[in-house]
Order: C-alpha cells, then sequence, then structure tokens
C-alpha cells in the first residue's frame, strides 16, 4: 500500500514537471496569413507570455508555401519529444498543412499518418524554421 502512493506521488511529479516544461508551449496558433498582417507577430503560450515570430523567418516561409498554403498553415509548427516512442523520437503534431511542409522541407516521403522525427531531423528543421518551430515533451499517460 505504501509503496503504491509513493509510486503516486512519483507520477504526479512527473505530470508536473511535464506541464512545467511546456510552460512556453503555443496555447493556440495562427496562420501564416495571419502573422504576416500582425504589425508584432505573436502568439498566446499556455503559461500566458507570448510566442514572438521574426518578420524574416515568416517572409521566408512565404515565399516557399504556395500562396494557397498561407490560410491553412498554423504557426508555430510544434515538434514533441514523445518519451514513449524511445530515445530521442519526436512527433509533428498538426494537420496536413503543418505535416506537408516539415515533409518537404526534410525531403521525406508524404504520409497521411504520424511523422516521426530523429534529433538531427529536429535540428534540420529548427535550422529552417528557426523562430517558426517549437518543441515539446510528452509523457506516457501509464
Amino acid at each position: 500500500m505504501w509503496e503504491y502512493r509513493g509510486y503516486e506521488r512519483y507520477l504526479a511529479h512527473l505530470d508536473r514537471l511535464i506541464k512545467k516544461l511546456n510552460a512556453h508551449m503555443p496555447k493556440d496558433r495562427k496562420t501564416l496569413a495571419e502573422l504576416l498582417a500582425e504589425e508584432e507577430p505573436c502568439v498566446e503560450a499556455v503559461d500566458g507570455s507570448k510566442i514572438y515570430f521574426k518578420r524574416g523567418d515568416l517572409e521566408s516561409l512565404a515565399g516557399i508555401v504556395p500562396r494557397e498554403l498561407h490560410y491553412s498553415l498554423r504557426l508555430p509548427i510544434v515538434v514533441v519529444r514523445r518519451l514513449e516512442l524511445g530515445k530521442g523520437v519526436y512527433v509533428v503534431y498538426g494537420g496536413k498543412a503543418e505535416k506537408r511542409l516539415v515533409a518537404e522541407l526534410l525531403g521525406l516521403r508524404r504520409s497521411e499518418g504520424e511523422i516521426y522525427l530523429y534529433k538531427p531531423q529536429v535540428s534540420e528543421l529548427l535550422s529552417k524554421l528557426k523562430s517558426l518551430l517549437t518543441i515539446g515533451f510528452e509523457a506516457p499517460e501509464e
């Protein structure tokens, strides 16, 4: 009985730690078109702070993304480290437009399902997207 309660406290502590680590994650995301129209392009983070995007990064992306995707591509691109998938495995969160962009930037075959990335690919993506990428962490429920 005591061992179980100690384990429950440990899991609760891990849950709080993960939430604290992810306080910088976006509460909501905006389309590329919306951000380009803003004087100070930003979105709100979970902790209430602002996530600012560099105008140059937005304009650079707008130059490579087809104009029709400017209204569906939501930023920031969110990549999450999923602990249950193994060492150094990340997943791209978002819709078809975001996954398509990541696949094209990294030269990956596009599929309808999840896009799994590894550390070198995340580094490459970060070097290409700069301020337009956010990295988070997720622990398994069990």
